[in-house]
């Protein structure tokens, strides 16, 4: 919170309280609640219950504390509408309440992006290097084919796989700061939206997004780092061992490329024969709203919510799909849709061949059945959550579109909709009651749905 403060002295606003006030209350509960959970045994090991717990509390307190700065510049005066964009933030979504951000102060928006990259990489830590050891929503699926960090256990060891992939993130950053920058974005511009971009959080400081900015060639920039955001980080940090083979080999990294090409293709088409005068226009303006959905970012450069309508639903669909496993997307993940494909093609090969021995394999490794059961639980618990979410949603009187859009793009941590929560609106317009239930949407979605779930089991609390 003091980094926003500096940036604020910088530009000569006035608001850096604001942040030095965040800092200190922040900084007080937390020296309260060390002192008060202090125990005699320091090295103890917390419990797998306690596990869950402590990922599920760290989010929701970091969305309370977050809101802090937003109520006290001013920025957003209701108590719901700023843990909204707190929670918005620090889970990558993108969703955001704020009319007009152009208004904003450097240090909010400083602040607003902030949350969004270290959420990013706080997810991947929690992802990669904390919940395979409470064997939460399948993250242990990057085991089948990134070995390495991913299999760490929450050992003292935890500090160096954080570490190296706390030097990826850094480096990866750093890079498309300098690349943005050179393309003619201001800097404080570039630094902002490096951090929305490899978040995949997808925060503007521009009401336009992205296309207030008009220029291919940043467009191009961010589609790129869109794309690293949403690879498994586990494969960038072999990348930089120079270890190309583990990047070549990875079926998931694959699929999720196809996929990309795939969906950029047919919709440059339509767009091309039914909107845009130029099929180079029609592919640039698919390629990053392509990227930027599947990737769960968000950003735009084109109001896709008056495009044809295939080219609309299939962004919803992308919705679903998300990135890879072990990135800072978020959604149902690539690996899962494909053991789900291959679980499907199997029962129906298993119909003409019913002795057959069918193993389900990623890359050279094959699924155990523990795994696959476990992606056909997630897919429908996901199914089931969107299905409710949507229903009390429709409820509270927003129209269908908008429903079943919003409910997507917040459980999958995308962003914008369709209809009243488009890319050229956002979700101001909503009642306290539909922002709570999103809010809730988006903390499932970026913990992988059991890591909060458990935690409404009665059984959970039992001794």
């Amino acid at each position: 919170m003091l980094v926003p403060a500096a940036c604020s002295l910088i530009y000569g606003e006035d608001d850096h309280w604001v942040f030095v006030v965040s800092a200190f209350l922040t900084t007080s509960f937390g020296f309260a609640l060390e002192k008060l959970t202090r125990t005699s045994d320091e090295s103890e090991e917390f419990e797998r219950k306690e596990g869950f717990f402590i990922a599920s509390l760290i989010w929701i307190t970091a969305g309370i504390f977050g809101a802090i700065p937003y109520i006290l510049s001013g920025a957003l005066k209701n108590p719901i509408d700023a843990l909204f964009e707190s929670i918005s933030g620090f889970t990558t979504t993108g969703a955001s309440v704020i009319k007009d951000v152009e208004i904003l102060s450097h240090g909010v928006l400083f602040w607003r992006n902030f949350t969004q990259w270290l959420g990013g990489m706080g997810i991947i830590v929690l992802g990669i290097a904390i919940l395979p050891r409470l064997a939460v929503g399948g993250m242990q699926l990057m085991s089948l084919e990134a070995p390495g960090p991913t299999t760490e256990k929450l050992t003292p060891r935890i500090a160096e796989t954080a570490k190296k992939l706390w030097g990826v993130y850094l480096m990866l950053s750093g890079l498309q700061i300098l690349l943005l920058f050179l393309a003619g974005m201001p800097l404080f511009d570039s630094v902002v939206h490096m951090f929305g971009t490899m978040s995949t959080g997808g925060y503007s400081i521009k009401n336009l997004s992205i296309g207030a900015y008009g220029s291919p060639l940043i467009d191009a920039i961010i589609i790129a780092f869109m794309f690293i955001a949403g690879m498994n980080f586990v494969l960038h940090y072999w990348l930089f061992k120079g270890d190309y083979k583990r990047l070549l080999s990875d079926s998931e990294l694959r699929f999720f490329f196809i996929l990309c090409l795939g969906a950029i293709g047919f919709m440059s088409l339509e767009l091309w024969l039914r909107m845009y005068p130029s099929f180079l226009e029609a592919l640039r303006f698919a390629s990053f709203q392509v990227v930027s959905i599947v990737t769960t970012t968000g950003f735009a450069t084109a109001n896709f919510d008056v495009w044809p309508p295939f080219s609309k639903w299939l962004l919803v669909i992308l919705m679903f799909i998300g990135g890879c496993a072990g990135s800072t997307s978020g959604a149902i993940k690539n690996i899962r849709i494909m053991i789900l494909f291959k679980k499907g093609f199997n029962e129906i090969y298993k119909l003409i061949y019913p002795k057959a021995v069918l193993p389900i394999r990623l890359g050279k490794k094959a699924a155990s059945e523990e795994v696959i059961s476990s992606v056909t639980g997630f897919f429908l618990l996901y199914l089931l959550i969107f299905l409710i979410a949507s229903l009390l949603i429709m409820a509270d009187g927003v129209p269908i579109i908008t429903t079943i859009s919003a409910c997507a793009s917040t459980l999958g941590n995308v962003g914008p909709g369709l209809g009243e929560v488009g890319p050229v609106l956002n979700y101001s317009g909503l009642s306290r009651f539909s922002k709570i239930i999103f809010s809730l949407l988006m903390l499932l979605g970026r913990l992988e749905l059991y890591t909060m779930l458990v935690l409404f089991i009665p059984l959970f609390w039992k001794r």
